[in-house]
């Protein structure tokens, strides 16, 4: 008996995001007028108001379906309205297909909100979070401070401690996220923070890999299931030991040039933009290295993540820089084709490749590239 109960109470996050339909219905009692609630969805790679309803009696109600649980943004609108309702009025939750209550008084924004499971777990998870992203967020504030003319208050020196005090809320952050996901094997929320947070920009799959396999099966066949396994399956092809993806793109002549014609030689794949800080901060390491080793067997090929009709800026930005090496872009931004192939999604990254196509490094930087690079290229 003890036994059926637990496995029953086991699935009840399963069984309630199993439901078809949601409802939403909405509580402002001191709403008056004429006022509409908005439903928006992100589709299609941009927010999208889905659904509308008018607030009567200071009641609105909504009805309809996900596919799965996923970020949403209930607005309230009210003609004429001073005060709180002449303010932005809003509030993100996550809808899912269950019966969702928002219980306000006069504003969306400070409504509490009940029955969606998904929001309920993530709301948990950044109460943890919530501690140490204040402490983030005070020493950017106090250690990024500058003057009037532009000169920072704080002296390099404590800065520097200051950045290694945020790397480590950074990781502390990540830690606990990475805690929530392992505690939260049946749940969409434990899924969808592993999927967000735990696989950031330079995860490695060797480590990620076995924890989703930890996950229900229920929940590896969804579709947040079958977008992390890709996930997982794409940052491979960036891992060290990997054999590197071909490719082929067009450089600044606009002619098309392939990867794997630099077979024989080492190739630094550098994914960078000429709208990217760092990386034009990193790129007179980039050309350091360069000037040292150029002509013994070693080759840049520099991706750039720049955005349609931005060619010019682009070009300019290697002209500035003096970046003299081959250079390729779809003009595609964050979904280049190259990036998006490995799965790049920050810059500056970069991938070193040996002669045979095997990726050997990964991400070098400063000094260190150069260091790297001379120890290998004789």
């Amino acid at each position: 008996m003890k036994k059926s109960l637990f496995l029953f109470l086991s699935l009840l996050p399963l069984l309630a995001a199993a439901q078809k339909t949601y409802t939403i219905s909405g509580k402002l009692p001191a709403v008056k007028g004429e006022a509409k609630a908005y439903l928006v969805l992100f589709k299609e790679g941009a927010w999208k108001e889905v659904d509308s309803a008018e607030i009567k009696g200071g009641k609105f109600q909504f009805t309809g379906s996900v596919d799965e649980p996923q970020g949403a943004l209930l607005t309230v609108r009210q003609k004429g309205g001073t005060g709180a309702a002449a303010k932005r009025d809003s509030k993100d939750f996550f809808i899912e297909n269950s019966k969702i209550v928002f219980n306000g008084t006069d504003a969306i924004s400070t409504a509490k909100i009940d029955g969606s499971l998904a929001d309920k777990e993530n709301a948990e998870r950044e109460a943890l979070m919530k501690p140490v992203t204040a402490k983030i967020m005070k020493l950017q504030d106090e250690y990024g401070a500058k003057t009037a003319d532009g000169a920072y208050v704080k002296p390099l020196e404590e800065r520097k401690v200051a950045a290694d005090s945020i790397q480590m809320l950074v990781k502390l952050n990540k830690e606990i996220n990475q805690k929530f996901a392992e505690t939260h094997l049946n749940s969409f929320s434990g899924l969808y923070t592993f999927n967000m947070y735990v696989l950031d920009s330079k995860f490695d799959p060797a480590i990620a890999e076995p924890l989703f396999h930890r996950f229900s099966a229920a929940l590896k066949s969804s579709p947040i299931g079958l977008r992390t396994a890709e996930k997982i399956e794409i940052g491979k092809r960036r891992q060290t030991g990997s054999k590197a993806t071909d490719f082929t793109q067009n450089d600044l002549n606009d002619k098309p040039f392939t990867l794997s014609s630099l077979r024989g030689k080492y190739v630094l794949v550098d994914f960078w933009a000429s709208w990217c800080v760092p990386c034009r901060a990193e790129n007179p390491n980039v050309v350091k290295a360069y000037n040292e080793l150029k002509g013994k067997s070693f080759e840049i090929v520099g991706v750039s993540l720049d955005y349609p009709g931005s060619k010019a800026v682009w070009a300019d930005a290697v002209k500035k820089d003096g970046l003299p090496w081959i250079q390729v872009s779809d003009l595609k931004g964050w979904k280049n084709e190259v990036a998006l192939m490995y799965g790049i999604n920050s810059v500056p990254q970069n991938l070193l490749i040996d002669p045979n196509g095997m990726i050997i490094a990964k991400n070098l930087r400063g000094e260190a590239l150069t260091e790297k690079l001379k120890e290998l290229i004789k």
